[in-house]
């Protein structure tokens, strides 16, 4: 059988609705402004980018408890009194939101999508985010937009997956769940929904034509 991607999906999926990752999914990976700024300024790798990856203050960033501009002084004075090297603030914030673009092949796939599928975002955001969410999003194609800044909870926390499902009133295993880190996807397996590891829309396409939601070559040649 043809492993071909069609363009259109198929409404006979036993699924109803497409949950999205935002950051590295819909948008380049976040970590690539970061790299390439502390390559300019001399710091080891993955130096700027550890500060969005398990870090407590962003983490109280991402749940609305901490503004973005806090978070981004905290981060210039700790690399400063961890490696002695002054960071600017200007572009540390330049760096951070270098990956705020959405990708042309995820925004035409969410749009295929959502001719026959509710579409959802599941997002450990910002609260300093929402316009350019508003702004930039197709808000024909997204149902629910749930941002964990909003809400005070934020993946991996199972209950943010269930105020998923609570916002699209469906039973997990009505819903696909897309994103780009393992840990985020543990918790949304194990309410029952199907999972796919993001790594670039080609491979997200094929993913969900394995699980039946969009079609094959082969299907549209029957």
């Amino acid at each position: 059988m043809s492993s071909e991607i069609e363009e259109t999906p198929t409404p006979r999926s036993r699924f109803s609705a497409i949950a999205f990752d935002w950051g590295g999914v819909l948008t380049p990976p976040p970590m690539v402004g970061l790299e390439i700024y502390g390559e300019k300024l001399g710091l080891p790798t993955g130096t700027l980018s550890a500060f969005l990856r398990g870090d407590a203050a962003f983490a109280k960033v991402e749940t609305g408890a901490m503004t973005a501009r806090d978070f981004l002084r905290d981060v210039c004075v700790r690399v400063e009194r961890q490696h002695g090297v002054r960071v600017d603030i200007r572009e540390l914030a330049a760096a951070m939101t270098a990956a705020r673009v959405l990708v042309p092949e995820m925004i035409e796939l969410v749009r295929e999508l959502a001719a026959h599928y509710d579409v959802a975002m599941l997002t450990n955001n910002l609260l300093e985010n929402r316009e350019w969410l508003r702004d930039e999003l197709p808000e024909d194609c997204f149902r629910i937009v749930v941002n964990s800044a909003e809400l005070g909870l934020r993946k991996p926390d199972p209950a943010i997956y269930r105020e998923l499902l609570r916002r699209l009133d469906l039973p997990a295993a009505a819903v696909v769940y897309i994103d780009d880190f393992v840990e985020n996807l543990a918790p949304a397996a194990d309410l029952g929904m199907h999972t796919i590891l993001f790594e670039n829309p080609a491979s997200c396409r094929a993913e969900l034509a394995r699980a039946g939601v969009i079609g094959s070559a082969a299907d549209r040649a029957r």
